[in-house]
C-alpha cells in the first residue's frame, strides 16, 4: 500500500507545482486583456490587425494570443484565449498555428545548434504557421462550409 502512496503524492505536488506555475502566467495575463479591453485598447490593435487575421478566418483580436504565442511561451497564449470570444474552429486554427511556430526565440537556438542560422529558422517557421493557418481556415471555408 505504501508503494501506491509515494508516487500518488509524489503527482500530486507535481501537479501542484504545475498548477502554480500556469497560473503566475495565465491569470496575470488575462487580468491584462480585460483592462486592455476596457481601456479600448484590445479594440484598436484589432481594427488594426483584422486584415491581416482575417485571412486566416481569426478576428483581429487572436494578434494577441498569436503574437504571445510566437515571441513569448504558448501558456502565455492560452491564457489570452481564454479572454477573448473565438469559436472552436478559430481556437484550431491558432492551435495549428502555434504548435507550427512557439517560442520562436528558443527555438531558433536549439535549431541553430542543427547548422540552421537563426533567420531562416524564424522565417521558415513563421511561413510554414501562416499557410497552414491560410489554408486550415480555407479547408474549413470551402470543404466544410463554416
Amino acid at each position: 500500500m505504501s508503494k501506491l502512496i509515494i508516487p500518488v503524492k509524489s503527482g500530486f505536488q507535481k501537479s501542484l507545482r504545475m498548477l502554480w506555475f500556469l497560473a503566475k502566467i495565465i491569470i496575470p495575463l488575462s487580468c491584462l486583456v480585460q483592462l486592455l479591453e476596457y481601456f479600448a485598447v484590445l479594440e484598436l490593435a484589432a481594427a488594426f490587425s483584422s486584415p491581416i487575421t482575417s485571412w486566416f478566418g481569426l478576428p483581429g483580436e487572436a494578434v494577441l494570443p498569436l503574437l504571445l504565442g510566437f515571441w513569448i511561451n504558448f501558456y502565455a497564449s492560452v491564457g489570452v484565449i481564454n479572454s477573448i470570444a473565438l469559436d472552436p474552429q478559430q481556437i484550431t486554427i491558432i492551435g495549428l498555428m502555434l504548435g507550427i511556430c512557439h517560442e520562436l526565440p528558443i527555438e531558433a537556438a536549439i535549431c541553430r545548434t542543427t547548422g540552421l542560422k537563426i533567420y531562416q529558422s524564424i522565417l521558415l517557421r513563421l511561413t510554414t504557421a501562416l499557410c497552414a493557418g491560410f489554408l486550415l481556415h480555407l479547408l474549413y471555408t470551402v470543404v466544410i462550409g463554416g
